[in-house]
C-alpha cells in the first residue's frame, strides 16, 4: 500500500515514515509504505515554520519520499493520506482538498479546531464515502490498551501540556492526556473543574456513571506520560515513556489496518465527543485568568 504524507513540520512525518519505510527498525509496521508527501508548513506558526528544513530533508533525502506539490497528482499515486501538519487550524482545507477522492485519511491530532469544523468534516466525509480516523498516538501504548479491559473506577493523569497561541488550550498537547482519559472512560463527562496553578492546572471530571479523573496537565514540556489507576481491589501505574514498545508504533499499527479495512478503531463520533471536551476545557481554562 501507498501512502502519502501532508506535512513535513512534525516529528511524527520523520516517526511515521521510519516505522513504515525502514524494515531494520526493531519496530517497523509491514504492510505499507510513505511514498509520497506534499510538503507544505504553516508561515505564521513558529513550531511549524522552524521544523520544516528538518523533516523536509530526513523524509525526503534519508527515505527516499517523493514531493509532490499537485494534488490531483498526489492523489493519482496514493492508496490513503495521512493528515500530518502540526497546525490544526488546516486539517479542514486539507481534508477538503482530498475528501473527493474517496480514500482512506488518517489525521493527526488536532482533527479539528472547534465543534464547527467537525460537523463539516463529518459531513464530506459522509458525502463523498471517504473513511476518516483521527487519534493520539497515546491511546494505543501497551499499557492504556490493557488498562481499558479494567474496571477502573478513578484515575489520576499527568503529563506535559505546552500552549501554542494559534491552538488554544488543549488542543495542541493537552488533547493527548484527554484521549488516555477517554480511552478508559468514555465522554460522557458530567461535571468538570479546572483549578490553575503556577506550574501547572488540574482538571477534575466526573462521569455520568459516577467515575471520575484528575488530569494534572503539566505547564513545562517533558515526556513522562502517565496514570495511577484504580480498581475495587487493585491500582495501576502506567509509565508510558518506560514502555519497550512505543506507543507510535501502536498507532501506525492500526491506522494501516484502517487504511486496509476502512473501519476505524476510534468511532469519528467518538473524535467528535474528544472535540466539544477540548472546547469545554478551553473555556473553564481562560476563566481562570
Amino acid at each position: 500500500m501507498k501512502i502519502g504524507l501532508i506535512g513535513l513540520d512534525t516529528s511524527h512525518s520523520e516517526i511515521f515514515t521510519r516505522l513504515l519505510n525502514d524494515s531494520e527498525d526493531a519496530h517497523h509496521v509491514k504492510g505499507a509504505q510513505i511514498t509520497h508527501v506534499i510538503p507544505t508548513y504553516s508561515e505564521d506558526l513558529r513550531i511549524s515554520r522552524e521544523r520544516f528544513p528538518q523533516y523536509y530533508e530526513i523524509v525526503s533525502n534519508k527515505y527516499g519520499v517523493i514531493p509532490v506539490e499537485d494534488v490531483e497528482e498526489f492523489m493519482t499515486v496514493v492508496d490513503a493520506v495521512i493528515i500530518g501538519t502540526v497546525d490544526g487550524r488546516n486539517h479542514l482545507e486539507w481534508f477538503k482538498k482530498v475528501v473527493s477522492y474517496s480514500k482512506p485519511v488518517f489525521i493527526d491530532k488536532p482533527i479539528v479546531m472547534n465543534s464547527g469544523e467537525m460537523k463539516e468534516l463529518i459531513n464530506l466525509s459522509k458525502i463523498y464515502n471517504t473513511p476518516v480516523m483521527s487519534s493520539s498516538s497515546l491511546r494505543f501504548s501497551e499499557s492504556v490498551v490493557q488498562a481499558k479491559s479494567a474496571d477502573i473506577q478513578s484515575g489520576y493523569f499527568f503529563g506535559p501540556t505546552p500552549r501554542q497561541e494559534q491552538m488554544p488550550g488543549y488542543f495542541w498537547y493537552g488533547i493527548h492526556l484527554v484521549e488516555m482519559v477517554v480511552t478508559i472512560f468514555g465522554t460522557e463527562v458530567e461535571k468538570m473543574k479546572v483549578e490553575t496553578y503556577k506550574d501547572c492546572e488540574q482538571i477534575h471530571m466526573t462521569f455520568s456513571n459516577g467515575k471520575h479523573a484528575i488530569i494534572r496537565g503539566e505547564n513545562e514540556w517533558h515526556n513522562r506520560f502517565g496514570a495511577t489507576l484504580h480498581t475495587k481491589e487493585n491500582v495501576h501505574s502506567l509509565r508510558l515513556w518506560e514502555e519497550e514498545k512505543p506507543y507510535y508504533a501502536g498507532l501506525i499499527e492500526q491506522v494501516i489496518q484502517f487504511f486496509e479495512t476502512g473501519v476505524s478503531p476510534v468511532p469519528i463520533e467518538e473524535t467528535k465527543e474528544i472535540v466539544g471536551l477540548l472546547e469545554e476545557i478551553s473555556s473553564l481554562c481562560s476563566k481562570q485568568f
